[in-house]
């Protein structure tokens, strides 16, 4: 029989403390991760009464529509703010427009078109400062379901959640977002929402490349999940829902150009012939690595921008396509350049292109030469989101900062008309 000495039951005892104490340790770590929680509304929580109010501060401007001097301004989920863009060198916020759930816009003849959640409004803003809803089309987006018990399905409230957690726990160690306390899943694969200028006094207003709404002939065309719906507005002030065209995965922008619709998407540019409007029919795909992607197309070129940073747009390039589409059935890569964090972007009928850039400002590119394209200017020092040019040197450009108006007839000495700050 072997014996073992109390030193060295000592030492063991020793050890298997420390054992122990370090699986204790392991097993007790702390994990920080992203938590969802769905938020409900009734629908008369929703289907609020439509009228303006006094002007409110931007707090978290989205997109921006421009139509006869004035300047629409997204609050994100809450409504519109009204900008009298008269004079670019002293802007007017003169209203407000609450629209619970507002993402979108568009506008043509007076009526404003805008989501609010699930419904299309068409609102008459002959008076601007004094809206009056004329129609809402009822239940037409579809990715807010409908609980009987808790009402509307329309966003997910986001956390950040740090608890101990067990090293048996099967997610130990991954990168995780817990939805509803129930649905795991790795934090990438989680989305939780979604031509030629002209300023005269158009009956139709200008959108930014990241618009959803996009207005065609007597058709209003709305990106919805990854579905193009499509609505008749012969009779502007009473829309109607006239189908919904399957597109896929991801799609995220829209810009309605002649009989075409150029679709921007998670992994790509969708083509859609609209000569016949109430039933568009894909030619093509230009199909690129998934990144975010808004589109804005001129003459026989289409400008894509790819960008990283974010996890809805999980590429690894931050780069300008610029696609031929003179075959709108074989769309093929001219050539890429290389940016800092692309977003928006307008185009001049001169080809001069303002590009955002995210935290890193704005860029001005001559895009004449698709094989040559030169950066003749540049602004940092602000976030821009998405641009509207109004001629060949002005432009106005949106993003968390607020929104500025720019004077570029000499891209080397860039002069700010105005700005409209966000107040946190």
């Amino acid at each position: 029989m072997k014996k073992i000495s109390i030193s060295s039951l000592l030492i063991l005892a020793f050890l298997a403390l420390c054992l122990q104490s370090c699986v204790e340790d392991k097993c007790t770590n702390h994990l920080t991760y992203t938590k969802y929680e769905s938020v409900y509304l009734m629908s008369e929580d929703i289907r609020i009464d439509i009228a303006s109010e006094s002007p409110r501060e931007l707090k978290s401007p989205g997109k921006i529509y421009f139509y006869n001097n004035y300047v629409l301004i997204n609050e994100i989920k809450e409504g519109i703010h009204i900008i009298d863009n008269a004079d670019p060198s002293n802007p007017n916020n003169i209203a407000f427009i609450p629209i619970p759930g507002n993402v979108d816009m568009a506008v043509r003849n007076n009526i404003l078109y805008a989501d609010n959640y699930m419904d299309l409004l068409a609102i008459n803003i002959t008076n601007i400062t004094s809206p009056s809803l004329e129609k809402r089309v009822e239940d037409v987006f579809s990715w807010y379901n409908y609980n009987e018990t808790y009402g509307y399905h329309v966003y997910y409230e986001k956390t950040n959640v740090t608890e101990e957690i067990s090293c048996d726990n099967y997610w130990y160690g991954d990168d995780f977002i817990s939805i509803d306390g129930g649905i795991l899943a790795a934090e990438n694969t989680f989305n939780q929402d979604a031509g030629t200028i002209s300023v005269n006094n158009s009956q139709t207003g200008i959108a930014g490349s990241m618009a959803r709404f996009g207005l065609a002939g007597e058709y209003l065309y709305a990106i919805d999940d990854s579905n193009l719906d499509v609505f008749n507005i012969s009779d502007i002030t009473c829309p109607e829902a006239k189908n919904e065209v399957y597109v896929g995965w991801g799609i995220e922008t829209i810009f309605p150009y002649g009989n075409h619709l150029f679709i921007g998407a998670a992994d790509g540019m969708y083509i859609f012939d609209n000569s016949n409007p109430e039933t568009p029919e894909q030619l093509s795909k230009f199909q690129h690595a998934r990144a975010c992607d808004p589109v804005y197309v001129s003459g026989n070129r289409a400008f894509v921008t790819l960008r990283n940073g974010n996890p809805e747009c999980d590429g690894f390039e931050n780069q300008l396509d610029i696609v031929n589409i003179e075959d709108l059935m074989n769309p093929s890569l001219i050539q890429s350049y290389t940016m800092d964090n692309p977003h928006g972007l307008s185009v001049t009928p001169n080809n001069k292109l303002f590009l955002c850039e995210g935290n890193y400002g704005i860029k001005i590119l001559n895009v004449e030469d698709s094989f040559n394209v030169n950066q003749i200017g540049s602004l940092t020092g602000f976030d821009a989101y998405d641009a509207i040019a109004l001629g060949e040197n002005h432009v106005m450009i949106i993003g968390k900062d607020g929104f500025y108006q720019f004077d570029t007839e000499d891209p080397n000495d860039i002069k700010q008309l105005s700005l409209i700050p966000v107040y946190n």
